[in-house]
């Protein structure tokens, strides 16, 4: 599946989409206690979050942390096009 297809199945609700959307802002590799305090969960949550989106393609991980790879724009896209669904 690709990239754009596994981004349109997150749903806007999920922690995953949160997470995401997070690490797409920053911009930059973050480690999951950073994403953890930067979004308020608890760090075993983001760490299963980020594998699932590392399986997916969604992330990717470096030796500086986790990189989102999507850009902002993809996610505005997703929130626009869920949004105007409702």
């Amino acid at each position: 599946m690709s990239r754009e297809a596994e981004l349109n199945g997150l749903k806007l609700d999920t922690v995953a989409f949160q997470v995401l959307s997070y690490l797409t802002f920053r911009g930059a590799p973050l480690k999951p206690s950073q994403i953890a305090e930067g979004t308020n969960l608890k760090p075993s949550t983001v760490r299963a979050r980020l594998a699932e989106m590392k399986d997916k393609g969604l992330v990717t991980q470096s030796p500086a942390g986790y990189l989102s790879a999507v850009n902002p724009y993809d996610i505005l896209m997703k929130l626009y096009r869920d949004i105007k669904k409702e």
